[in-house]
Protein backbone atom coordinates (compact mmCIF):
# COMPACT_ATOMS: atom_id res chain seq x y z
CA UNK A 1 0.00 0.00 0.00
CA UNK A 2 1.59 3.34 -0.85
CA UNK A 3 2.36 6.31 1.80
CA UNK A 4 -1.32 8.45 0.33
CA UNK A 5 -3.59 5.29 0.64
CA UNK A 6 -2.72 4.76 4.10
CA UNK A 7 -3.00 8.77 4.99
CA UNK A 8 -6.29 8.80 3.35
CA UNK A 9 -7.75 5.41 4.97
CA UNK A 10 -6.27 7.17 8.47
CA UNK A 11 -8.59 10.29 7.67
CA UNK A 12 -11.35 8.44 6.75
CA UNK A 13 -11.47 5.88 10.14
CA UNK A 14 -11.31 9.39 12.34
CA UNK A 15 -13.99 10.86 10.59
CA UNK A 16 -16.19 7.58 11.62
CA UNK A 17 -15.02 7.69 15.39
CA UNK A 18 -15.57 11.51 15.13
CA UNK A 19 -19.49 10.25 13.60
CA UNK A 20 -19.58 7.37 16.20
CA UNK A 21 -18.69 9.74 19.32
CA UNK A 22 -21.74 12.41 18.25
CA UNK A 23 -24.38 9.83 17.17
CA UNK A 24 -23.60 8.11 21.14
CA UNK A 25 -23.99 11.72 22.57
CA UNK A 26 -27.28 12.08 20.31
CA UNK A 27 -28.30 8.58 21.15
CA UNK A 28 -27.64 10.00 25.05
CA UNK A 29 -29.22 13.42 24.57
CA UNK A 30 -32.50 12.73 22.73
CA UNK A 31 -34.96 15.64 24.14
CA UNK A 32 -31.92 18.23 23.57
CA UNK A 33 -31.62 16.94 19.94
CA UNK A 34 -34.98 16.92 19.95
CA UNK A 35 -34.80 20.51 21.15
CA UNK A 36 -32.53 21.89 19.04
CA UNK A 37 -34.52 20.49 15.53
CA UNK A 38 -37.37 22.52 16.71
CA UNK A 39 -35.60 25.67 17.08
CA UNK A 40 -34.18 24.57 14.08
CA UNK A 41 -37.51 24.90 11.93
CA UNK A 42 -38.76 27.52 13.98
CA UNK A 43 -35.24 29.64 13.12
CA UNK A 44 -35.89 28.65 9.22
CA UNK A 45 -39.98 30.19 9.19
CA UNK A 46 -38.87 33.24 11.24
CA UNK A 47 -36.22 34.18 8.57
CA UNK A 48 -38.12 32.86 5.62
CA UNK A 49 -40.71 35.66 6.99
CA UNK A 50 -38.25 39.08 7.28
CA UNK A 51 -35.63 37.93 4.44
CA UNK A 52 -36.41 40.07 1.30
CA UNK A 53 -38.04 38.13 -1.21
CA UNK A 54 -37.27 38.39 -4.94
CA UNK A 55 -34.95 38.00 -7.60
CA UNK A 56 -32.49 40.33 -6.09
CA UNK A 57 -33.20 41.75 -3.32
CA UNK A 58 -33.35 45.17 -2.80
CA UNK A 59 -29.77 46.87 -1.73
CA UNK A 60 -29.16 50.21 0.11
CA UNK A 61 -25.78 51.09 -1.75
CA UNK A 62 -25.87 54.56 -0.68
CA UNK A 63 -27.49 55.85 -4.20
CA UNK A 64 -30.15 56.64 -5.83
CA UNK A 65 -31.26 57.10 -9.41
CA UNK A 66 -33.80 59.19 -10.36
CA UNK A 67 -35.80 59.52 -13.72
CA UNK A 68 -37.24 63.08 -14.74
CA UNK A 69 -40.39 63.57 -17.13
CA UNK A 70 -41.89 66.20 -18.14
CA UNK A 71 -44.61 67.46 -21.06
CA UNK A 72 -43.47 65.94 -23.99
CA UNK A 73 -43.91 69.67 -25.60
CA UNK A 74 -41.51 71.22 -23.19
CA UNK A 75 -38.43 72.99 -24.15
CA UNK A 76 -34.92 72.62 -22.97
CA UNK A 77 -34.93 75.91 -21.36
CA UNK A 78 -38.22 75.12 -19.53
CA UNK A 79 -37.14 71.32 -18.76
CA UNK A 80 -33.73 73.12 -16.90
CA UNK A 81 -35.71 75.15 -14.85
CA UNK A 82 -37.76 72.87 -13.81
CA UNK A 83 -35.19 70.32 -13.18
CA UNK A 84 -33.26 72.96 -11.06
CA UNK A 85 -36.37 73.39 -8.77
CA UNK A 86 -36.78 69.65 -8.55
CA UNK A 87 -33.07 69.80 -7.31
CA UNK A 88 -33.34 72.01 -4.76
CA UNK A 89 -36.32 70.29 -2.91
CA UNK A 90 -34.27 66.75 -2.70
CA UNK A 91 -31.59 68.58 -1.48
CA UNK A 92 -33.80 70.27 1.37
CA UNK A 93 -33.97 66.29 2.23
CA UNK A 94 -31.51 65.98 6.10
CA UNK A 95 -30.27 62.55 4.07
CA UNK A 96 -28.77 64.01 1.03
CA UNK A 97 -25.57 64.35 0.97
CA UNK A 98 -25.18 65.84 -2.98
CA UNK A 99 -26.61 65.03 -6.76
CA UNK A 100 -25.95 65.34 -10.08
CA UNK A 101 -28.64 66.01 -12.48
CA UNK A 102 -28.38 65.42 -16.37
CA UNK A 103 -31.00 66.72 -19.38
CA UNK A 104 -30.71 66.81 -22.93
CA UNK A 105 -30.66 64.27 -25.59
CA UNK A 106 -27.56 61.72 -25.08
CA UNK A 107 -27.31 58.13 -25.53
CA UNK A 108 -29.49 57.20 -22.08
CA UNK A 109 -31.76 60.45 -22.55
CA UNK A 110 -33.69 59.58 -25.89
CA UNK A 111 -35.99 62.67 -25.74
CA UNK A 112 -35.48 66.36 -24.68
CA UNK A 113 -37.89 66.03 -21.81
CA UNK A 114 -36.97 63.41 -19.74
CA UNK A 115 -33.83 63.96 -17.71
CA UNK A 116 -31.56 61.98 -14.68
CA UNK A 117 -30.56 62.78 -11.05
CA UNK A 118 -28.55 60.57 -9.43
CA UNK A 119 -28.80 61.24 -5.37
CA UNK A 120 -25.97 60.29 -3.23
CA UNK A 121 -27.47 59.41 0.36
CA UNK A 122 -25.41 60.01 3.46
CA UNK A 123 -23.91 57.13 5.67
CA UNK A 124 -26.58 55.24 7.16
CA UNK A 125 -25.34 55.79 10.17
CA UNK A 126 -25.99 59.20 9.51
CA UNK A 127 -29.02 59.21 8.30
CA UNK A 128 -30.92 56.54 10.31
CA UNK A 129 -33.33 55.45 7.28
CA UNK A 130 -32.57 53.03 4.43
CA UNK A 131 -32.67 54.29 0.43
CA UNK A 132 -36.33 52.83 0.21
CA UNK A 133 -37.83 54.63 3.37
CA UNK A 134 -35.72 58.13 1.92
CA UNK A 135 -37.46 57.90 -1.10
CA UNK A 136 -40.70 57.86 0.34
CA UNK A 137 -39.91 61.09 2.33
CA UNK A 138 -38.72 62.90 -0.77
CA UNK A 139 -41.76 61.72 -2.77
CA UNK A 140 -44.39 64.35 -1.69
CA UNK A 141 -42.01 67.26 -1.76
CA UNK A 142 -41.16 66.45 -4.88
CA UNK A 143 -44.89 65.98 -6.10
CA UNK A 144 -44.72 69.65 -5.23
CA UNK A 145 -43.03 70.48 -7.86
CA UNK A 146 -44.88 71.71 -11.12
CA UNK A 147 -44.89 70.43 -14.43
CA UNK A 148 -42.33 67.73 -13.89
CA UNK A 149 -42.56 64.22 -12.44
CA UNK A 150 -39.72 61.96 -10.40
CA UNK A 151 -39.51 58.43 -10.39
CA UNK A 152 -36.89 57.25 -8.16
CA UNK A 153 -35.44 53.81 -7.05
CA UNK A 154 -32.45 52.79 -5.04
CA UNK A 155 -29.28 52.19 -6.98
CA UNK A 156 -28.39 48.27 -7.56
CA UNK A 157 -24.99 46.34 -7.78
CA UNK A 158 -26.75 43.39 -9.80
CA UNK A 159 -29.23 44.35 -12.63
CA UNK A 160 -30.69 42.40 -15.13
CA UNK A 161 -32.04 45.49 -16.98
CA UNK A 162 -30.84 46.17 -20.75
CA UNK A 163 -31.85 50.28 -19.95
CA UNK A 164 -32.14 52.30 -17.25
CA UNK A 165 -36.34 52.33 -16.81
CA UNK A 166 -38.55 54.88 -14.35
CA UNK A 167 -39.53 52.25 -12.07
CA UNK A 168 -38.02 48.65 -10.58
CA UNK A 169 -40.16 46.55 -12.81
CA UNK A 170 -40.82 46.67 -16.66
CA UNK A 171 -43.36 45.26 -18.82
CA UNK A 172 -42.61 45.44 -22.39
CA UNK A 173 -46.12 45.94 -25.11
CA UNK A 174 -45.52 45.16 -28.53
CA UNK A 175 -48.28 45.44 -31.32
CA UNK A 176 -47.75 45.49 -35.19
CA UNK A 177 -50.24 47.97 -35.60
CA UNK A 178 -48.95 51.41 -33.99
CA UNK A 179 -52.28 53.17 -33.80
CA UNK A 180 -53.76 49.86 -31.81
CA UNK A 181 -51.14 50.10 -29.60
CA UNK A 182 -51.46 53.90 -28.96
CA UNK A 183 -55.03 52.96 -27.92
CA UNK A 184 -54.37 50.39 -25.37
CA UNK A 185 -51.39 51.38 -23.64
CA UNK A 186 -52.90 54.41 -21.94
CA UNK A 187 -55.90 52.14 -21.06
CA UNK A 188 -53.36 49.45 -20.02
CA UNK A 189 -51.08 52.35 -17.72
CA UNK A 190 -54.29 53.03 -16.06
CA UNK A 191 -55.41 50.06 -14.74
CA UNK A 192 -52.20 49.42 -13.02
CA UNK A 193 -52.14 52.80 -11.61
CA UNK A 194 -55.59 51.47 -10.05
CA UNK A 195 -54.13 48.54 -8.54
CA UNK A 196 -53.05 49.28 -4.54
CA UNK A 197 -50.36 46.72 -5.14
CA UNK A 198 -48.04 49.32 -7.51
CA UNK A 199 -46.81 52.45 -7.12
CA UNK A 200 -45.73 54.90 -9.60
CA UNK A 201 -46.61 53.04 -12.37
CA UNK A 202 -45.58 54.71 -15.82
CA UNK A 203 -45.12 54.81 -19.41
CA UNK A 204 -42.01 55.73 -21.67
CA UNK A 205 -44.40 55.88 -24.74
CA UNK A 206 -44.19 59.94 -25.73
CA UNK A 207 -47.15 60.62 -28.32
CA UNK A 208 -47.71 64.11 -26.78
CA UNK A 209 -45.63 66.41 -28.46
CA UNK A 210 -45.98 68.73 -30.63
CA UNK A 211 -45.35 68.34 -34.73
CA UNK A 212 -45.35 69.21 -37.98
CA UNK A 213 -45.13 66.94 -41.50
CA UNK A 214 -43.88 68.22 -44.63
CA UNK A 215 -43.66 66.67 -48.04
CA UNK A 216 -41.05 66.68 -50.29
CA UNK A 217 -41.51 67.49 -54.16
CA UNK A 218 -38.59 64.68 -54.90
CA UNK A 219 -38.37 65.59 -58.87
CA UNK A 220 -37.95 69.76 -57.92
CA UNK A 221 -35.33 68.50 -54.78
CA UNK A 222 -33.39 65.92 -57.26
CA UNK A 223 -33.08 68.73 -59.73
CA UNK A 224 -31.12 70.84 -57.79
CA UNK A 225 -29.15 67.28 -56.21
CA UNK A 226 -30.92 67.64 -53.02
CA UNK A 227 -31.43 64.14 -51.18
CA UNK A 228 -33.77 63.70 -48.38
CA UNK A 229 -31.14 62.36 -46.19
CA UNK A 230 -29.65 66.26 -46.65
CA UNK A 231 -33.12 68.02 -45.98
CA UNK A 232 -33.59 65.37 -42.70
CA UNK A 233 -29.48 66.40 -41.86
CA UNK A 234 -30.61 70.62 -42.11
CA UNK A 235 -33.71 69.80 -40.07
CA UNK A 236 -32.19 68.29 -37.47
CA UNK A 237 -29.41 71.10 -37.43
CA UNK A 238 -31.81 73.51 -36.67
CA UNK A 239 -34.37 71.75 -34.88
CA UNK A 240 -32.30 68.92 -33.34
CA UNK A 241 -29.57 68.60 -30.71
CA UNK A 242 -26.86 67.85 -32.78
CA UNK A 243 -23.58 67.84 -30.84
CA UNK A 244 -20.52 69.10 -32.72
CA UNK A 245 -18.28 68.93 -30.27
CA UNK A 246 -16.77 68.51 -26.39
CA UNK A 247 -14.93 70.42 -24.38
CA UNK A 248 -12.97 69.27 -21.60
CA UNK A 249 -11.97 71.08 -18.36
CA UNK A 250 -10.40 69.96 -15.49
CA UNK A 251 -13.40 69.20 -13.21
CA UNK A 252 -16.00 68.25 -16.35
CA UNK A 253 -17.14 68.17 -19.95
CA UNK A 254 -19.64 70.03 -21.76
CA UNK A 255 -21.03 69.13 -24.88
CA UNK A 256 -21.45 71.68 -27.95
CA UNK A 257 -24.71 72.10 -29.24
CA UNK A 258 -25.73 73.44 -33.28
CA UNK A 259 -29.12 74.67 -33.25
CA UNK A 260 -31.28 77.48 -34.62
CA UNK A 261 -32.08 80.53 -32.39
CA UNK A 262 -34.45 80.14 -30.04
CA UNK A 263 -36.45 82.79 -31.34
CA UNK A 264 -37.05 80.54 -34.75
CA UNK A 265 -37.79 77.35 -32.79
CA UNK A 266 -40.88 78.95 -31.97
CA UNK A 267 -43.27 78.41 -34.66
CA UNK A 268 -43.59 76.68 -37.78
CA UNK A 269 -43.23 79.31 -40.31
CA UNK A 270 -39.58 79.32 -38.97
CA UNK A 271 -39.46 76.31 -42.03
CA UNK A 272 -39.53 79.02 -44.68
CA UNK A 273 -36.40 80.49 -43.43
CA UNK A 274 -34.30 77.25 -43.46
CA UNK A 275 -31.78 76.85 -46.86
CA UNK A 276 -30.39 73.36 -47.78
CA UNK A 277 -26.63 73.84 -49.55
CA UNK A 278 -27.11 72.13 -52.37
CA UNK A 279 -24.61 70.67 -54.23
CA UNK A 280 -22.82 73.34 -56.37
CA UNK A 281 -22.97 75.01 -52.95
CA UNK A 282 -26.36 77.14 -53.64
CA UNK A 283 -28.49 78.18 -50.77
CA UNK A 284 -32.05 76.47 -51.76
CA UNK A 285 -34.80 77.60 -49.60
CA UNK A 286 -36.89 75.05 -47.82
CA UNK A 287 -39.76 75.95 -49.20
CA UNK A 288 -38.83 75.83 -52.78
CA UNK A 289 -39.41 71.82 -52.92
CA UNK A 290 -41.85 71.03 -49.75
CA UNK A 291 -44.85 72.28 -48.73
Amino acid sequence: QSRLYRKSEEIYEWIIRQYATTLRWVLANQGLTLLVAVATLAATVVLFLIVPKGFFPVQDTGGILGITEASPAISFSAMAERQKALAHAILQDPAVESLTSFIGVDGTNTTINSGRIQINLKPLEERGLNASDVIRRIQPTAAKVDGIALFMQPLQDLTVEDRISRTQYQYSLEDPDQAELFAWAPRFLAKLQSLPQLRDAASDQQEGGLQAALTIDRDTASRFGITPQLIDDTLYDAFGQRQVSTIFTQLNQYHVVLEAKPQYQQNVSSLNDIYVRANNGMQIPLNTFTH
